[in-house]
């Protein structure tokens, strides 16, 4: 939208209809640069690596020690979580997922949040290939979800029917089994154990009150006295 104003506004035509006119050299320059701030800051389903570095194939992790992180909903009133265990999802999945939700939130004024990114590169090699000679080619991008990880979210005035609909639609064209969850939505932990969210830890205050030999050190350290004869 504010593309469009900038460019009526250095003189060139809306979109979508004939350019009768000719834009100064260093007018292109400014709406070219622009016009990359633009898709820079939108959501993006692959990374703007220069080099793709391969790597191993990986798994998803199992959060054992019961962490809650991605789990709730935070920037909208509805979301959508992986209920089962943690799977790895390709770009164009998640693309298509992506597709179908802003389909049906079309004309409402709703807004779609994105929480993940494609940090993953994936390589295969041909069929009926001999083993060695290295890794295969990058085919394409994808990104582990663990247990829990809420996907997408909707933020906005949109009715619960129409937000239930798009997250359906969506949970379709993904692996694994998915729930929609609101901001009162306990976290997941498993894919059968939800838990109470536990209030956040202030750990500097408990190794205040039980303070290793490390952390005493490094206190001691910050006296004058220590800080007199440093470096001799």
């Amino acid at each position: 939208m504010w593309a469009t104003s900038l460019i009526r506004g250095l003189g060139g035509p809306s979109l979508g209809q004939p350019c009768g006119c000719i834009l100064a050299p260093a007018q292109l320059h400014l709406l070219s640069v622009f016009q990359a701030l633009a898709r820079r800051y939108t959501h993006e389903y692959a990374p703007r690596y220069k080099r793709i570095r391969k790597q191993f194939k990986g798994r998803v992790s199992v959060r054992t020690g019961g962490s809650i992180k991605g789990s709730t909903v935070e920037f909208g009133e509805v979301g959508l979580r992986l209920k089962s265990n943690g799977v790895r999802m390709s770009a164009l999945q998640l693309k298509e997922a992506d597709k179908t939700i802003t389909r049906v939130l079309r004309g409402t004024g709703g807004t779609l949040v994105r929480r993940f990114i494609c940090n993953v590169a994936v390589c295969v090699k041909g069929n009926q290939t001999r083993m060695g000679k290295g890794k295969g080619a990058f085919e394409y991008w994808a990104c582990r979800v663990p247990t829990g990880k809420v996907l997408f979210e909707i933020k906005g005035n949109v009715h619960d029917h129409v937000a239930k609909d798009a997250f359906v639609s969506a949970s379709k064209k993904l692996p694994g089994v998915f729930e929609i969850v609101s901001r009162q939505s306990k976290p997941r932990v498993s894919p059968t154990a939800i838990i109470d969210k536990q209030e956040p830890v202030d750990y500097l205050e408990l190794m205040k009150k039980k303070p290793t030999k490390k952390w005493t050190n490094i206190q001691m350290a910050k006296l004058p006295e220590y800080k007199m004869f440093r470096g001799r």
